[in-house]
């Protein structure tokens, strides 16, 4: 097929990703139907089942075009290597989250925290991904004591930061707690793999060592 149809599809994507959103900022989920969607984003209803199969389709799509825009974003940056690349990784996560919390609660708030990536599917997987691959750089550069689980401690990560995401989404704690926690439980997870100087520098960040 040619450029052109390419191009349709990618504006079709493009209206529904954008449209859900501002479906889910003024009435959160429950205002995300698939007929409303359609008549919002300028489409067929056949149109959003066949791209996007159901409701939760139309989620994870959302949810991984926000992925895609974070990944983008940090791949525009200078390199800030291993380590801080993470950092750098939940920081954008957070100031996309915090910038339309509106959007992002309901959403998290229909998740499930557990042992695994498995209420985010592929979109946690990638972001796990991304965090095990900047972990085995730091490995590999010797930044890490020897026997470190690099996957292990990546997954770990991640399902602590969508743990807290998750209190924070049904309203156990607000914003700012939730950066302090979040950023604590990352920085001590590092400090305890860390070789020095890194590891006393995971501590600084996490305020335990002044």
């Amino acid at each position: 097929m040619g450029d052109g149809w390419e191009r349709r599809q990618q504006r079709t994507r493009r209206a529904v990703i954008e449209a859900t959103g501002a479906l889910i900022g003024e009435a959160g989920l429950d205002g995300l139907r698939m007929r409303e969607l359609a008549e919002r984003a300028g489409v067929a209803v056949a149109t959003l089942y066949n791209r996007f199969g159901d409701r939760d389709g139309v989620i994870v799509a959302f949810v991984a075009d926000g992925l895609d825009e974070l990944e983008g974003e940090l791949d525009s940056r200078p390199d800030a290597g291993p380590i801080d690349t993470t950092r750098a990784l939940f920081d954008l996560l957070d100031e996309t989250v915090g910038a339309a919390q509106g959007v992002w609660r309901p959403i998290f708030a229909s998740l499930r925290s557990g042992s695994d990536t498995r209420d985010m599917g592929e979109v946690g997987d990638r972001v796990v991904g991304y965090v095990q691959s900047d972990l085995g750089k730091a490995a590999a550069e010797g930044l890490l004591v020897e026997g470190v689980d690099v996957a292990a401690l990546a997954r770990h990560v991640f399902v602590t930061r969508m743990g807290r995401l998750e209190k924070w989404a049904h309203g156990v704690i607000e914003w700012d707690p939730y950066r302090s926690s979040a950023d604590l439980a990352l920085e001590l997870a590092l400090a305890a793999v860390l070789v020095e100087p890194g590891r006393t520098e995971a501590l600084r960040r996490s305020g335990v060592l002044g």
